[in-house]
């Protein structure tokens, strides 16, 4: 969260689509997120699946960038020209682009919805995206969706345990038992917390693939 230079808060940018979401459906899981750099941008979800999707993908480390409803022309098989909207496209550190096509298990199932997609991503080019992906709520991983879900709960900053946390690291010199680390930083839930938020910047990693828990160990990532 930004403030401006009075100290009032600097409201997040709010991502404009060509296509606009309806929200406030009786009848569908609608909203939006703010996320990015300094929670500095808000962005409109359809879907519970969208919202677990985009909160997956934003936490990985190898993840620099998010897109929402990103639109792609493609020739339907009568030869007309069509408008795809991929829920998203992530830029990755390597600079490659994945474009994400997020639905249902039931409605990826269906066979007409299986053509279509698979001819939209047949038409995709290098020049939108390297891979296109589909998900449904059955790839997503229950351990990764709740860390996931847990650093975006924790992302607001609390300077004292941040500073108290980063200096506390900077000393580990192998794995750790998050209470410990806990236990050293004296803040009680709040020092949990900016262990989190470590985890969520990556300057911490977790040393095998758990749920985020006071149990769990951490190392310090190793910069390439």
């Amino acid at each position: 969260m930004e403030y401006s230079s009075d100290g009032g808060l600097v409201m997040p940018e709010r991502l404009r689509t060509s296509r606009k979401i309806a929200k406030g459906r009786r009848t569908q899981f609608t909203g939006q997120f703010t996320f990015g750099p300094d929670e500095g941008r808000t962005m409109d979800i359809e879907s519970h699946t969208e919202l677990c999707t985009a909160l997956v993908t934003i936490a990985r480390p190898d993840v620099v960038g998010l897109e929402n409803q990103v639109p792609f022309e493609w020739v339907t098989p009568n030869g007309k020209t069509a408008t795809h909207h991929f829920d998203f496209r992530v830029l990755m550190a390597d600079g490659s682009r994945r474009a994400i096509m997020v639905k249902s298990e039931y409605r990826r199932r269906q066979l007409e919805v299986q053509q279509e997609l698979a001819q939209v991503a047949a038409q995709v080019t290098p020049e939108f995206a390297d891979e296109v992906i589909i998900m449904t709520e059955r790839d997503l991983d229950p351990v990764e969706l709740f860390n996931a879900e847990m650093m975006h709960e924790m992302r607001r900053p609390d300077p004292e345990a941040d500073a108290a946390a980063r200096r506390l690291m900077g000393e580990m010199v192998a794995s750790a038992q998050i209470q410990d680390l806990v236990d050293a930083i004296g803040l009680g839930a709040r020092g949990f917390r900016a262990i989190v938020r470590l985890l969520r910047s990556h300057e911490l990693k977790l040393v095998i693939k758990v749920a985020i828990a006071h149990e769990a160990y951490v190392r310090r990532r190793i910069s390439k």
